[in-house]
């Protein structure tokens, strides 16, 4: 109760805070936002499915298993591959699996199910996976970001293009989507909103995030108001900065771990590059797969942008 004493707002760097606790802060006279009622739906991967199916928001197929006895049935059903997910406490791909047998599936149910199952979803057989972040004020009004295109590695995010290459009328959908689904979560701040761009044109809800997201760095420096001004504006009911870009594109490239030990990096090399903007997150150990920090770079083009950010990256993750 200390925090609440403390503080006229709480807010969160990451949702993995234990809700019971956000709530004693808020019925202490706290305000929390986003409220903890509405953090319980997000946190928890299959009640996070159930809110947005609930706003009718399209999603792949899911179901929660609760016995290895399930799988078989589930991917003859849903068929395979089949993505399993731990309910809480999963990010940057920890807590991800995806299973390609029968096999596979049960060994990653044993590693990843908790008490209340796992999360089982159908494969989508995307063409892009996109993200938008969604600003909201706390006394209502919402903005949203340029819709990205993120890559991803082993279930971890590689880099981010700003905006995504995609048409303007699946752009216009895809914002709208991630508007809705926002709405649903009753996001307060930022909202990061993952999506599915499916083959056939059709825009899919993947996860959300109630907090700024790494899909929002770029933010920094190519829009007007950064993802983390506008989560501030939003919890404290200040009006919301405008969320356009002020570049023609930009890309953002993660500097992810590729071995175990002390960080190395070149800064002269990566600050060299023109354009570059080096974060480094300042952890102590390097780890396989770990964020280190992240590289922004603004262009005339996407491809002009990534090239100069991925340049850096390298220079960093010696």
């Amino acid at each position: 109760h200390e925090l609440g004493r403390v503080s006229r707002i709480v807010t969160l760097e990451s949702e993995f805070v234990d809700s019971n606790v956000l709530a004693e802060i808020a019925a202490a006279g706290t305000p929390v936002r986003p409220d903890p009622s509405s953090l319980v739906h997000v946190q928890d991967k299959a009640r996070q499915k159930q809110l947005l199916a609930g706003a009718n928001l399209p999603l792949p197929r899911w179901v929660v298993a609760a016995s290895l006895s399930e799988l078989d049935s589930i991917g003859r059903d849903f068929g395979w591959p089949l993505m399993l997910k731990r309910r809480r406490l999963g990010y940057d791909g920890y807590g991800n699996a995806t299973c390609r047998t029968l096999d596979e599936a049960t060994e990653a149910m044993k590693r990843l199910c908790g008490p209340d199952g796992v999360l089982v979803e159908a494969f989508v057989p995307f063409e892009r996976e996109l993200a938008v972040m969604i600003a909201s004020r706390h006394s209502g009004g919402a903005l949203a970001y340029p819709v990205v295109e993120t890559v991803q590695q082993n279930h971890v995010c590689s880099h981010v293009v700003a905006p995504a290459p995609i048409s303007a009328s699946q752009s216009r959908v895809a914002t709208e989507v991630a508007l809705a689904a926002a709405q649903a979560a009753e996001g307060i701040g930022v909202t990061g909103v993952e999506l599915f761009a499916t083959r056939d044109g059709s825009i899919l809800v993947n996860e959300l995030a109630p907090r700024p997201h790494n899909s929002g760095h770029f933010t920094i420096e190519a829009c007007e108001t950064s993802q983390f001004e506008n989560h501030l504006r939003g919890v404290l009911d200040l009006p919301l900065g405008p969320c356009e870009m002020r570049t023609a594109a930009a890309a953002m490239v993660n500097v992810l771990g590729v071995r175990s030990g002390l960080p190395t990096p070149d800064l002269a090399g990566a600050t060299g590059v023109p354009g570059a903007h080096v974060h480094l997150y300042g952890k102590r150990d390097v780890r396989p797969g770990r964020k280190m920090g992240h590289v922004t770079a603004l262009g005339v083009s996407a491809a002009d942008a990534l090239q100069r950010a991925t340049v850096a990256a390298k220079a960093l993750n010696r």
